[in-house]
Formats: C-alpha cells, structure tokens, sequence
C-alpha cells in the first residue's frame, strides 16, 4: 500500500521589523539630547542656583559635546528658561481651565488651589528650583514666566467677576493675594515629608473664600446703606 505522501508546512516566515528611517532616528536623538540637557540643567540650577552655575556645569553633566548643547541652546538664559517654561505652562493651563469651568467662589478657588498644590506634591523638586532661584525668575522672567500666569489669573478673575461669581473686587489685589498664598504654602508642601495637598487646598480655598464672600457682604451693606440714605434723603421737606 502506498504511503500518502505528508506535505511538509512551510517554514513560518520570520517576523522583520522594518528598519528605522534615518529621519526618523535622528528626531529622536535630537529630542533625547534636548531632555538630557534640560534635566542636567535642572539638577545642576537645583543644587548650585542660577547665578553659580555655567554652561560648562550643564555640559559636563550631559557627557555631551559643547557642540552639541549649542545646537540647542545658545546661552544660560534661554536654558532656564526652557527648564522653566514647560511645566509652568502646563501648570498654567490646568488651572486655567479649572477656573474657567467654575461656577461658584468656592469651584474657582478651591479647584485651582488643588491644581497647584497637587503638582507640587507630585513634583516638588521643581517647586524648590524656583524657590532656590526666586530671585532669578523674578529678575529675568517677570514677563513670562510670572508674568503669564499673573496675567492669566487677572483675566479669569475678570471673567468671574463678569459671570457674578465673584463681587467686583480689586483684580490687581485679588491676583497678589492669590499668589502669595499659593506661593508661600506651596513652599511649605515641596519640603514636606508627607505632603496633603487636599488639605492644603481645602486650608487656602475656606481662607480665601471667606475673605472673598466677606467683601461681597461689605458691598451689599453699603450699597443697601447708601440706597436708604437717598430714600431718605429724597422724603426730606
């Protein structure tokens, strides 16, 4: 009896993965040097301050050439502030659209005091840079790296104040006061060994939301007090 010829399976076809465009290789090198030069740069603003650290610091951190590093940045200022900018901007616009979803004195502040402390409790190391270096970003970066979020809380202030969620305050004010206190406890949480930025943000929102309702109040009574005086005045002889 003849045996039934067996059909050998064919060998499975090895799995190649196609090779890497040479385009597309050097865009990720070219982004790796640039997070390599950055984060050396923070650790080295962190440790020694801004005014102590040189290029050659960063540099040196790196294991880059200096060629290298120039292609990117071409000074010390352009780097701090890149160092900077990134989070500051994202922190920016978390908060922004947190204030802009609110609907009562207490979602606006409360959600945005949460926002900030929550990000320095997940990053505190980028909180004390900027303490370590206020003076430096207050000298050099007043217009953009402070100067952005000043000026975005001024006009989400504004826009409250226009939706009457907030009584028609000083702006200039309400902004100084919601940095400093922002600013001073978010000092307190990036040193923190066990940081709450929950009750932080509950501990700032129930302070400034009181102060802000106890403007509203004042307001009210003045209003209603200088409106009986006109009555009053009006019924005169």
């Amino acid at each position: 009896m003849a045996k039934k010829s067996v059909l050998a399976r064919p060998a499975a076809a090895a799995t190649q993965t196609p090779p890497s465009s040479p385009g597309g290789k050097r865009e990720r090198n070219k982004l790796a040097n640039r997070e390599a030069i950055l984060e050396a740069a923070r650790k080295c603003f962190l440790k020694q301050g801004y005014d102590a650290v040189t290029v050659r610091d960063v540099i040196r951190m790196t294991g880059l050439a200096a060629g290298t590093f120039y292609n990117y940045f071409p000074d010390k200022d352009t780097l701090f502030r890149a160092v900077l900018e990134t989070r500051m901007n994202d922190l920016n616009a978390a908060m922004h659209a947190v204030r802009g979803e609110a609907y009562t004195i207490d979602s606006f502040i409360h959600g945005a005091f949460l926002t900030l402390f929550t990000r320095i409790a997940e990053d505190p190391g980028f909180f004390r840079l900027i303490m370590r270096n206020e003076h430096a970003v207050r000298t050099l970066f007043q217009d953009s790296v402070v100067g952005i979020p000043m000026r975005a809380l001024k006009a989400d202030l504004s826009d409250a104040i226009e939706r009457g969620i907030f009584p028609p305050l000083d702006i200039d004010l309400m902004t100084s006061a919601f940095f400093g206190v922002g600013f001073e406890i978010g000092r307190t949480l990036s040193v923190a060994k066990r940081p709450d930025p929950e009750a932080a943000a509950a501990f700032a929102a129930r302070l400034m939301t009181a102060g802000v309702q106890a403007f509203g109040i004042q307001q009210g009574s003045s209003a209603r007090r200088k409106k009986g005086e006109v009555a009053i005045r009006g019924s005169l002889p």
